[in-house]
């Protein structure tokens, strides 16, 4: 699977995290490293992963702790045998790589680590890179981890154990796309034809509700998707559960796609839509999305910034049905069937793109000031990387990878 040789680029793990462990989130703090581990106990620990790993291609170890177990893994597997350490924990891991704690990390070495604070992209990164129960062992470091990594770490160990390749479609049914796009959208809303002529042919039916009291003049540019389209108005009035209820209790029963007017669907997402919807026992599909900045050529990454995963096609057959909670930030409840993860088909986004500063930054504020919300803050700065990164990530041939979640993921 992986190349090491000579000479050979640098790995996507070590890609990731480098761009990753060089951005920090907050003021900078002087980080102490943990005391080395005992050596016989990290001696025993790194004989049984051994043992456990004879008829494995990799061993994923879940938790950096103090790197010793990691070294002594690093140097008694064998050389076919590859290596990833995962760190939830940034910090932690900035802080040993500056005590030079982690002398087996090269850029395109068989040992690499896997940091960032989102078990999800720590998933999204390992699955892409072909993770498999059979093929690979996953194993929790024993050493005592921080509370908020331990339960990042549990996420990750829970979602790798449960998520189950689906088999890739033989044939999918002629016809035409059953889905109704549900659109939310503002009459000001910037570059709407865009979004239009990049949603055609992705349903057969669209519903868009206005952010206005009455439809507003803007509705006409809907044409553009070339399907029937039913507009209605709505005030939002910062309730964007209650806005989402409207627009899917105006939303025939059956399949819907969900998605925002600065949103774009990437390579493979027309494809995805079409195997989800014909895949027996299937309710729901999240979707990566890819936070485009500063440039159209990059995107963000670490500390949830991506994978991004957004529910954005579901089926509305069960009873009572799906249905969002929660004013801000909303979440969908109420699904029916497996959820999955179309894992290379992604979403654009193009919010940093699309609108000016001074709009971002009063859509936060107001954000900010809603009961219960936290604040929301807008940096220049963030850590991305090329688009060529994520479409490396991506197989180049034959249908996307789609992987059952385990529930509540």
């Amino acid at each position: 699977m992986d190349d090491f040789s000579p000479g050979s680029p640098p790995h996507p793990f070590f890609t990731y995290s480098a761009e990753v462990l060089s951005w920090r989130l907050g003021p900078p703090q002087a980080g102490t490293p943990p005391a080395p581990a005992d050596a016989q106990a990290t001696g025993v620990r790194c004989g049984r992963i051994l043992r456990a790993a004879a008829r494995h291609r990799q061993v994923v170890l879940l938790g950096l702790g103090s790197g010793e177990l990691a070294a002594a893994l690093a140097e008694e597997l064998p050389s076919a045998t590859a290596l990833a350490v995962v760190s939830l924990a940034p910090e932690a891991a900035q802080t040993l790589i500056a005590a030079g704690r982690l002398p087996w990390l090269a850029p395109a070495g068989r040992c690499q680590l896997v940091a960032d604070a989102s078990p999800q992209a720590a998933c999204h990164l390992l699955l892409a890179a072909g993770f498999t129960p059979d093929s690979t062992l996953a194993t929790v470091n024993p050493e005592p981890a921080g509370e908020q990594e331990a339960r990042r770490l549990a996420l990750l160990r829970r979602l790798l154990a449960a998520s189950r390749l689906v088999p890739p479609s033989p044939d999918l049914p002629a016809g035409g796309n059953p889905a109704t796009l549900a659109l939310l959208a503002r009459p000001e809303e910037p570059q709407l034809e865009a979004f239009f002529l990049a949603a055609r042919g992705l349903s057969g039916q669209a519903v868009i509700l206005w952010d206005a009291a009455a439809v507003p003049p803007a509705a006409a540019t809907a044409q553009l998707l070339a399907m029937p389209v039913r507009h209605l108005a709505r005030p939002l009035q910062n309730d964007f559960a209650a806005q989402r209820n409207a627009l899917l209790a105006a939303c025939p029963p059956g399949w819907v796609l969900s998605l925002d007017p600065d949103e774009r669907p990437g390579p493979g997402f027309a494809a995805s839509l079409a195997r989800i919807m014909a895949t027996p026992g299937l309710g729901a599909a999240y979707f990566p999305r890819l936070t485009l900045y500063p440039d159209p050529g990059r995107a963000k990454v670490g500390h949830g910034l991506w994978p991004d995963w957004q529910l954005r096609l579901f089926h509305t057959g069960a009873t009572p049905g799906p249905r969002y909670v929660r004013p801000l930030h909303e979440r969908l409840e109420g699904l029916a069937g497996s959820t999955a993860l179309a894992l290379d088909a992604p979403i654009l986004h193009h919010n940093r793109l699309v609108a000016d500063q001074a709009a971002v930054t009063g859509k936060l504020a107001a954000f900010s000031r809603l009961p219960g919300a936290a604040a929301h803050c807008l940096s220049l700065d963030y850590p991305s990387l090329p688009l060529e990164f994520f479409t490396a990530l991506a197989r180049p041939d034959g249908p996307g990878r789609l992987f059952v979640l385990p529930q509540s993921a």
